[in-house]
């Protein structure tokens, strides 16, 4: 097989189509035990998040997005009085996808849905408006995440929750990363993490790193998945056996939801993954299992070697890089009710 016919991109053909058609039905297949899980999670929600009034800064697009929309969803479910504000426009055309077209399942929860900017939250959720916890799952560094810190204190909450991210990490000989581990001072997310600890408000910061399930817009599995079910080969950099983590967004929510209110989660930083790693080759034997495709081929490659940006070729890093989620199990007694195989 030829690189050039390895990497070349999807071909815009019915057969596009039908792959996607074909991700579709896998996604039908595994939905019966997602919904099973989904209602295990949700009982343990109900019965350990105490009642609060939480306000939601959510992301417009990306990764984190789904993260917030199961956040809102597990707290409405257990009686917290919420308000998600979306960090942006509503007439946006980015609110015609997962997960902002889900938001009907939120308002039928009681969930307040508001539009609008960090740098002036009272303009979207109303003057005097009182939150006892307020969780920033939008900003990168200070200059967004600093004014919503600021509203907080204003509003009376006492109780910050930040979405960072794995990324922060330095690179370990001795992976899994785990909470304490090196990271980088330089970061947006580490800066605003030192900020918090500063900030005389009970605070705590979730690293999460791949996310996938009901909601995402940014699926990653969706290359794999695409590939295989067109019957061309899968590229993977390298050996294969790197160390990826990809997880569940509403066990990522679950875990944000066990410390809202909780003085066990006060001045920690949480891993929000997955409690178990996947290979990049694990990735492709997992999807291909999934979409019932037995006859596949992985062809494993050196980027440097056959001149790939594998940054825009792949969605993974090529190098170990997974988390291990100790402090969530420890601390909050939390637990993910899905896993890589569904």
């Amino acid at each position: 097989i030829f690189l050039t016919e390895i990497f070349l991109p999807p071909p815009l053909t019915p057969m596009l189509a039908t792959s996607r058609t074909k991700c579709a039905a896998v996604q039908r297949r595994v939905s019966h035990t997602r919904r099973v899980a989904r209602r295990a999670s949700t009982r343990r929600a109900a019965s350990t998040t105490a009642a609060s009034s939480v306000l939601v800064v959510n992301t417009k697009g990306g990764g984190h997005s789904p993260i917030g929309f199961w956040l809102c969803k597990k707290l409405a479910e257990a009686g917290n009085t919420v308000t998600v504000m979306v960090a942006g426009a509503q007439d946006d055309k980015g609110m015609n996808k997962p997960p902002f077209c889900y938001f009907d399942q939120l308002r039928q929860l009681g969930v307040t849905t508001v539009w609008g900017s960090p740098d002036n939250i009272a303009a979207a959720v109303g003057a005097g408006a009182r939150f006892d916890t307020v969780v920033d799952n939008n900003g990168k560094d200070m200059s967004t995440v600093g004014p919503v810190i600021d509203y907080a204190k204003s509003c009376g909450a006492s109780q910050f929750l930040f979405v960072s991210s794995c990324g922060v990490y330095k690179t370990t000989h001795t992976p899994p990363h785990v909470e304490g581990d090196a990271v980088k001072e330089s970061a947006g997310h580490v800066q605003v993490e030192q900020a918090l600890a500063s900030s005389g408000l009970q605070w705590s910061s979730f690293r999460p790193q791949y996310i996938s399930g009901y909601g995402s817009n940014k699926d990653c599995e969706e290359w794999f998945f695409d590939r295989l079910t067109r019957g061309r080969p899968v590229p993977i950099p390298g050996s294969g056996w790197q160390m990826s983590n990809i997880a569940h967004s509403e066990d990522l929510g679950f875990m944000i939801a066990l410390a809202v209110g909780n003085p066990e989660a006060n001045g920690h930083v949480f891993n929000c993954v997955n409690d178990k790693g996947v290979t990049l080759d694990g990735m492709v034997h997992l999807c291909a299992e999934a979409a019932g495709v037995k006859d596949y081929k992985i062809v494993h490659y050196d980027p440097d070697e056959v001149g790939v940006e594998v940054k825009k070729a792949f969605p993974f890093r090529p190098v170990h890089f997974y988390a291990d989620p100790r402090a969530a199990r420890r601390g909050l007694g939390w637990g993910g009710a899905h896993t890589a195989e569904g």
